[in-house]
């Protein structure tokens, strides 16, 4: 039996979508990223984010993700996990608390993005289906906390304007995502397919 992962991204229609996927199956393990870990209602396992700074309140602005998730009153019990010390800067606390997995895979020389990065820590986990949900990474699929603030200092809205900086990085990631990364929308749908419940279960005409 196929070890299946579900991994949460920011996108508008996350929740929806995380409704969809919990339908074809039970997942093994949850994988939040950035914000999605604040408001993941239950407990989950790994607490992905290639802005570590931000977990723990280690910027400018005082944003703390983990503080935010405690206010709302969701259970702890995550693994917080962030890239390899120089590959996104340094911070104290957070070297201290967070197992460091590298965001690349051989030949990669540039980020695939937050959510992509979520997917590399499941596989690397060892997981051999990794569901996507809330990571289309399409331009105009939204945040689902609009008028926030992103790490830039811009407001989020209806139009994704760092998504070029990334489409680099996910060509680069494509082989190492095809037959076990797919998605319920938007381009990583396209690309990756749309994960059935046979191919979740890795049986079938539709294992590959």
């Amino acid at each position: 039996m196929a070890r299946t992962c579900l991994v949460v991204g920011c996108a508008a229609n996350v929740w929806k979508e995380v409704e969809e996927a919990q339908k074809l199956c039970t997942f093994d393990a949850v994988y939040c990223v950035k914000q999605a870990g604040i408001y993941w209602p239950g407990k989950f396992n790994v607490w992905a984010s290639l802005h570590p700074e931000y977990m723990l309140g280690e910027n400018p602005r005082r944003v703390d993700y983990v503080a935010e998730r405690i206010a709302v009153g969701h259970p702890g019990g995550y693994e917080i996990v962030v890239p390899l010390p120089g590959e996104v800067g340094e911070w104290k606390n957070t070297c201290k608390t967070a197992r460091r997995v590298s965001y690349r895979w051989k030949g990669m020389n540039a980020s695939a993005s937050s959510g992509i990065y979520g997917a590399k820590v499941a596989l690397d986990d060892g997981h051999d289906r990794v569901v996507l949900a809330g990571i289309p990474m399409t331009k105009d699929a939204g945040h689902f906390l609009p008028r926030t603030k992103n790490v830039a200092g811009d407001i989020r809205g209806p139009v994704w304007l760092q998504r070029d900086s990334f489409t680099p990085g996910f060509e680069l990631a494509k082989p190492h995502l095809l037959g076990k990364v797919r998605s319920m929308s938007g381009l990583t749908k396209e690309i990756l397919g749309y994960p059935t419940i046979e191919w979740l279960a890795g049986v079938g005409k539709d294992n590959n």
